[in-house]
């Protein structure tokens, strides 16, 4: 199915999203279609436009399954950067302040090693967090003020609020709600939207409603407290997973670190970074502003070749596409290898569909020939190249200019995550040999 996806900008994109395309893989997708750094921060943000409310969907959910729950609904996705979407994880005393971490189920609450035992960045359990705040009562626009305590995956509220600490009775505490079964959001407008006290607001809506009609409204005092509060319930509602997710984001943060070092072609501390932009020139040493020139110098350096040289098909051939090309130090690409052999290959490499490489084209000279398998046939769909009249430059295709990619490596990872115009999603490459 066809989604929108709007940036904060007012621009949109199309994507056809499959089902159990996961929104981490859906924002690699985007930041490609959207030509942006491929950033681990980039999340897809559900928008509901007359009602004021936003969540930040977690990289494991079916981006297709959120959009068909409530399709009925005023409200769009946003692909937007979220920068600490899990420093909470590393920096839990930000998050999760003294005053409002629940020490009464810590084995030694008289000392500061039962809060650490508490908030430790594991997460072993959810710590319990309390604090005052308002709630709308159902089906009015009025709000009182009320206890909330949340423990394990509960909510429980009581409207019995004492001054000090020690006349905070859990006594009277009763069940409001499992937070395993509601969608948590965040209010951007809580005072003129809902007449809240506060503009710090947070809604609970069930999962089992395509609405808000009788959702839970809450006010919080402040900023810390309304942060508080959707971290905790994040880590109620979603648990081991949100630890899951943590360490998938790790470890492709790792890789994606990784991967832009090795894309430089020699060693860093073979050449220093200057910067001539002043009336005098200055060495560069901070490595973040150095790799940044450097970046924003490759680019420019292939704008300029390209739109100096008139592109021609007859012109183009394999050994100047390598030239301007990443696509020559990626193990699916197989530079000399004939029809027959790719089919030979890819058909002994056992049953799975998506078994795809990449390879030169020997009738066209200077285009490329995607090879994959799909219903136990090998099928070649040429990668065509041409040019883009708005900026000038070389693409390349598989549907006559549609979807265009600036290198290959773009192309194989876009259909890697979206089928397009191929009948099936690429799934696993073939690696060319050492030889």
């Amino acid at each position: 199915e066809e989604l929108h996806f709007f940036n904060d900008d007012g621009s949109c994109t199309d994507v056809v999203v499959e089902k159990n395309l996961r929104a981490g893989d859906l924002c690699l997708l985007l930041a490609v279609k959207n030509r942006v750094t491929k950033d681990l921060s980039w999340s897809i943000v559900e928008h509901w436009i007359e009602n004021g409310l936003e969540r930040v969907l977690e990289d494991h959910e079916d981006v297709l399954s959120v959009h068909r729950q409530t399709e009925g609904g005023a409200k769009k996705f946003i692909f937007r950067r979220i920068q600490n979407k899990y420093d909470f994880f590393t920096e839990p005393e930000t998050f999760f302040p003294t005053d409002m971490v629940d020490l009464r189920n810590c084995d030694d609450s008289d000392n500061e090693s039962g809060q650490s035992a508490v908030i430790d960045v594991s997460f072993s359990a959810c710590p319990s967090i309390f604090s005052q705040v308002c709630m709308q009562e159902p089906n009015r626009t009025s709000w009182v003020k009320t206890f909330l305590l949340l423990k394990d995956n509960n909510l429980y509220m009581s409207s019995k609020i004492g001054g000090g600490e020690d006349d905070r009775s859990h006594q009277d505490l009763q069940p409001l709600a499992d937070l395993r079964q509601y969608e948590i959001y965040s209010c951007l407008n809580a005072k003129n939207q809902l007449r809240a006290p506060t503009e710090f607001g947070i809604c609970l809506r069930r999962t089992t409603e395509d609405d808000f009609s009788s959702s839970i409204v809450l006010s919080c005092e402040c900023a810390r407290d309304r942060t508080c509060w959707l971290t905790v319930m994040r880590l109620a509602k979603y648990g081991k997973q949100l630890r899951e997710n943590y360490k998938a984001f790790k470890n492709k943060q790792e890789s994606v670190n990784s991967k832009e070092y090795n894309s430089f072609a020699e060693s860093i501390r073979s050449r220093v970074a200057m910067d001539f932009t002043g009336r005098e020139g200055r060495i560069v040493e901070d490595p973040t502003e150095a790799k940044a020139i450097a970046i924003s110098e490759g680019i420019a350096w292939k704008k300029r070749w390209r739109a100096n040289r008139p592109f021609s098909f007859e012109e183009l051939c394999p050994c100047c596409v390598a030239t301007d090309s990443i696509h020559q130090g990626q193990p699916w690409f197989h530079k000399s290898l004939s029809r027959e052999q790719a089919s030979s290959l890819i058909m002994n490499h056992g049953t799975q569909d998506g078994v795809f490489l990449v390879r030169e084209s020997r009738s066209n000279p200077g285009c490329f020939v995607l090879s994959l398998k799909c219903s136990s046939k090998v099928i070649h769909v040429p990668i065509q190249p041409i040019t883009d009249p708005v900026r000038d430059t070389l693409c390349f295709t598989l549907d006559s200019g549609v979807t265009k990619f600036f290198d290959l490596l773009q192309l194989v990872e876009f259909y890697q995550l979206n089928a397009g115009c191929l009948p099936t999603r690429l799934t696993s490459y073939l690696e060319r040999s050492r030889d």
